[in-house]
């Protein structure tokens, strides 16, 4: 993959989300088809518009989890993220800077 497909998708990961992580950018560069399968898969479960809208979607979810004094992130996703960030460490892979966490 080359340098300007990956900042392409991840300026469009940014553009729809509103943000991105640093997870986001290790995986952009060690596997960017890995990743796109990763955003469709949360788009099409989490994030996408279907019965209920996003912000519904996210204050059920904020609701169910706070009953259940559960931790935030859904599904296992803060020790996923934690495990991406030290398999990088361990590898030598960083995460490149991305234009789109100064704004």
């Amino acid at each position: 993959m080359s340098q300007d497909e990956i900042q392409t998708f991840l300026d469009e990961m940014h553009r729809t989300r509103g943000y991105t992580l640093e997870m986001h950018r290790i995986m952009a560069h060690a596997d960017l088809q890995w990743l796109k399968a990763y955003t469709a898969f949360l788009e099409a479960t989490y994030t996408d518009q279907r019965l209920l809208d996003r912000k519904t979607k996210e204050l059920l979810r904020i609701a169910v989890e706070t009953a259940l004094q559960a931790v935030i992130a859904p599904m296992g996703a803060l020790a996923f993220r934690r495990g991406i960030q030290a398999w990088a460490e361990e590898t030598g892979l960083s995460a490149a800077p991305f234009e789109g966490d100064a704004h």
